[in-house]
């Protein structure tokens, strides 16, 4: 058994498996032992989801980290990495221990909490290990985009995003052109305010756009949505950079992306 277990999120399994295959083969090149997460469910994810009910929210977040068991959780969703740890922190208290003690005695389960650990965050880690794996190297300009899920997440850790996101677009080669921080793509106002989710989308696209790069580069699938099907930008996601400086061929991978 791994210590560490791969929580894919919902978002990327029903219209991201491309992101997956790409998380799934820098996995396997760098050697690492990893286990799928048994009893795999929606995290409630944190903007929306989570304000329709906290408690059903703290309680989902509670049987993830249970079935964990003690192992560390790799998360390819930025919006899954701040939600199960904003839980932890929760169940990391009394109150937040007792709040969920009943479902989860139900469910049969211990209340325990483990580390979450984001795909930006493992990647920059590694970066020594991926430096001696890369097959090809890119040579263009790249558009550093985290999203507010991103930098909420590693925030928590005293982690600055755009940075590691900037460090491993070096470690491949490519020139980071940093936009302004703390940008929204929008996507958390989807089906709520249709007119004011285009306006913060257009306000970010126009400073990536200025910023001279030729793609947008992010680690959040909310991001990648809003921006490569809705604002139709070249966007890049950092594991398929990753994996594609590995040898991994996303061409034959995009496709299964669903429009």
């Amino acid at each position: 058994m791994s210590d560490l277990v791969l929580y894919p999120g919902c978002l990327i399994q029903s219209r991201l498996p491309f992101l997956e295959a790409a998380s799934r083969f820098i996995l396997n090149k760098l050697n690492v032992d990893i286990d799928d997460i048994e009893g795999f469910t929606c995290c409630m994810e944190p903007v929306g989801l989570r304000s329709l009910g906290p408690d059903t929210w703290l309680n989902v977040g509670a049987r993830i980290h249970s079935i964990a068991s003690q192992r560390k959780i790799l998360t390819l969703c930025d919006g899954c990495s701040m939600s199960l740890a904003e839980a932890g922190n929760e169940l990391a208290r009394r109150k937040g221990r007792e709040a969920v003690r009943g479902t989860m005695n139900d469910l049969e389960h211990h209340v325990s909490v483990t580390d979450v650990i984001g795909m930006l965050e493992f990647l920059h880690g590694r970066l020594g290990e991926i430096k001696k794996k890369l097959v090809t190297k890119i040579d263009f300009k790249l558009a550093v985009f985290p999203g507010c899920h991103c930098e909420a997440a590693c925030k928590m850790k005293g982690l600055n995003a755009a940075d590691m996101i900037s460090d491993i677009v070096k470690a491949l080669g490519g020139t980071p052109v940093r936009v302004t921080d703390s940008l929204c793509c929008g996507g958390g106002l989807a089906g709520v305010d249709t007119e004011l989710e285009r306006k913060v989308m257009n306000e970010s696209i126009s400073s990536i756009k200025a910023a001279g790069a030729i793609a947008v580069i992010t680690s959040c699938p909310f991001c990648f949505l809003q921006f490569d099907l809705i604002g139709r930008q070249t966007t890049l996601h950092i594991a398929e950079l990753v994996a594609s400086g590995m040898g991994w061929q996303e061409n034959a991978h995009r496709h299964h992306r669903t429009k």
